[in-house]
């Protein structure tokens, strides 16, 4: 017997308020994985980009420990150079106003003038020997470290020479 007049349905686990809630959790749970997944993947990155800027930085440093280093190598030989130019600015002042000196006297004349590097050969002609050894060795004694000077008499009582002054210190600095 049955007291009811409809058939009785059977009652699903999850009525559809339920289902609604479900899948709302679910889709928050799985947002919420994504979400983390994301932030994972920009963490990775950071720290590659960090690792990257670090190694740049590294070799950055390295190059400017390298430029330093070559700086102060062009530093010095600028200053190599600067001496070397003062240096040869005076003698060269200096052979000036003694060729200058030498043909106000008009008595002394050069037959050549050899210079190098470190030494200059004159060559020539001088009334006597004293007024060689005023006029010309004297001032090249001053400029130069050594100079040695031959004289060899000539018919008309003149005097040939050959004076060889050097520089000596500079040849063992380089």
């Amino acid at each position: 017997m049955t007291y009811s007049f409809t058939t009785p349905q059977k009652r699903p686990l999850f009525n559809l308020l339920d289902k609604i809630w479900i899948v709302l959790f679910a889709f928050a749970i799985v947002f919420i994985f994504f979400i983390f997944a994301i932030y994972e993947f920009r963490i990775v990155l950071t720290h590659s980009s960090i690792s990257g800027k670090k190694e740049e930085m590294v070799q950055t440093a390295e190059q400017i420990k390298k430029s330093e280093e070559h700086y102060l190598i062009l530093l010095e030989q600028s200053q190599i150079a600067a001496q070397f130019k003062e240096k040869n600015q005076n003698i060269k002042n200096s052979l000036k106003n003694l060729f200058d000196m030498t043909l106000k006297t008009g008595g002394i004349s050069f037959d050549s003038v050899e210079q190098d590097e470190f030494a200059l050969k004159l060559t020539g002609v001088s009334p006597t020997k004293e007024m060689f050894a005023l006029l010309l060795e004297t001032p090249l004694k001053s400029i130069f470290d050594e100079t040695n000077t031959s004289y060899y008499k000539l018919n008309n009582g003149w005097y040939r020479f050959v004076s060889i002054s050097k520089i000596l210190g500079t040849q063992d600095e380089r």
